[in-house]
C-alpha cells in the first residue's frame, strides 16, 4: 500500500469521525479543506438543489465569493459544464469533453469572471430527498489540468462525503432529543428524525415527507415559525438552511366573532372594511385580530390564512 492510500484511508476514517462531533457548516469547511491535501484546487463548492431546474437550494462555498452564483442565474440553462454533470450523475467530470467550453456563454458571463478555468465535479441523486448533490473543485491555472488518477481518487471520496454529510445531519438532529429537520430554502426536508416526519405526515400527508406546503416554507424562512390545525413548527437559521423543530399544537378555542373577523381580514378587507361589513368599529376588529394572532402564534397574514384554510377542513 502507497503512502498516499495510506493517507487517504485515513482520510475516509476522520471524515466519518469528524462528521459525529462537527456542526453541519464546520463539517462542509473542514471537509473542502482536507481535500485539499490530496488534490489542489483555489476554490471549491459543496451543495444542492434541483438539477432538472437548474435550481440551487444551498451550497457552501470555500474560498471564492458568497455570490458566486449570482451571475450564474443568466446562464444556468446554457452552461455546457453543468448539463454535462447534471446529465451524466456518479461520476466526476471535468471541463476536458468540453473543448469549446471557454467559448461557451457560461463562461464568458459566469465562470470565467471568477477564473474557473478548470472545474471537476462529482454529482449524486440523494434517494431520500430527490436533490442533486454535488461537490465541485475549481482550479484558475489553465494549464494545470486534473489528471484521470485525481479524478478516480475525487469519485471514492466524494461518496463518503455524501454518507457522512447525512450522518453529521442525522447526529446533530438526534442530540436535539426533540422531533427537528434540516430543510432548505425549496422546502425540502434535507433530513429528519422520524418522530419529525410522523408529526408533519399526520399533519399534511405523505405529500409533506419530502417537502413542506410551500406557504409553510415561506412563513419558516420569513418569520421563523408557523402554526398549524396539531403541531406548531419553530425554525432556526443555521448557515444556509433552516433547523426546524416540531411540537404539539396547543388547541386553540377562537370565538365565532373571532373566525368572522379573521376571515374577512384575510380575504383582502382592510380593517375599515372589515368594521363596516360586520357592523364594528375599526377599533374593534384591531383588538379581534391581535387576540386571533396571539392565540395561534402567527405573526403575518399569510400564516392565519393559510391556519384558517387548514381548519376549515376539520
Amino acid at each position: 500500500m502507497t503512502m498516499q492510500n495510506q493517507q487517504v484511508e485515513q482520510f475516509i476514517l476522520d471524515l466519518h469521525d469528524a462528521s459525529m462531533f462537527l456542526s453541519t457548516q464546520e463539517f462542509q469547511q473542514w471537509t473542502l479543506k482536507e481535500i485539499r491535501r490530496f488534490i489542489d484546487f483555489d476554490f471549491a463548492i459543496w451543495g444542492a438543489g434541483d438539477g432538472r431546474h437548474r435550481q440551487l437550494h444551498h451550497a457552501t462555498i470555500l474560498d471564492q465569493v458568497d455570490t458566486l452564483f449570482s451571475t450564474w442565474e443568466a446562464v444556468k440553462h446554457v452552461d455546457p459544464f453543468a448539463n454535462l454533470v447534471i446529465g451524466n450523475t456518479g461520476k466526476t467530470w471535468t471541463t476536458d469533453p468540453l473543448p469549446d467550453f471557454k467559448k461557451s456563454q457560461a463562461f464568458r458571463e459566469h465562470w470565467g469572471l471568477y477564473r474557473a478555468q478548470q472545474m471537476m465535479s462529482t454529482m449524486e441523486v440523494d434517494q431520500q430527498t430527490g436533490l442533486h448533490i454535488f461537490v465541485t473543485l475549481v482550479r484558475d491555472q489553465e494549464k494545470q489540468r486534473y489528471n484521470q488518477h485525481e479524478l478516480a481518487l475525487k469519485n471514492v471520496i466524494t461518496q463518503h462525503i455524501f454518507l457522512a454529510a447525512r450522518h453529521n445531519d442525522l447526529h446533530h438532529l438526534r442530540s436535539l432529543r426533540s422531533p427537528a429537520a434540516f430543510m432548505d430554502r425549496g422546502g425540502v426536508l434535507n433530513a429528519a428524525l422520524p418522530d419529525f416526519r410522523a408529526l408533519i405526515v399526520q399533519e399534511w400527508g405523505r405529500r409533506a415527507e419530502q417537502k413542506l406546503p410551500e406557504e409553510v416554507n415561506q412563513a419558516l424562512w420569513r418569520t421563523g415559525g408557523f402554526r398549524a390545525r396539531n403541531i406548531v413548527l419553530q425554525a432556526q437559521q443555521i448557515n444556509n438552511r433552516l433547523l426546524v423543530r416540531a411540537g404539539i399544537a396547543p388547541s386553540v378555542d377562537l370565538s365565532a366573532r373571532e373566525h368572522e373577523v379573521a376571515w374577512a381580514y384575510v380575504s383582502g378587507h382592510t380593517h375599515k372594511e372589515v368594521a363596516k361589513l360586520l357592523g364594528i368599529s375599526p377599533t374593534t376588529v384591531r383588538t379581534h385580530l391581535a387576540r386571533v394572532y396571539q392565540k395561534l402564534e402567527v405573526t403575518d397574514k399569510a400564516s392565519l390564512a393559510f391556519w384558517l384554510r387548514e381548519n376549515s377542513m376539520n
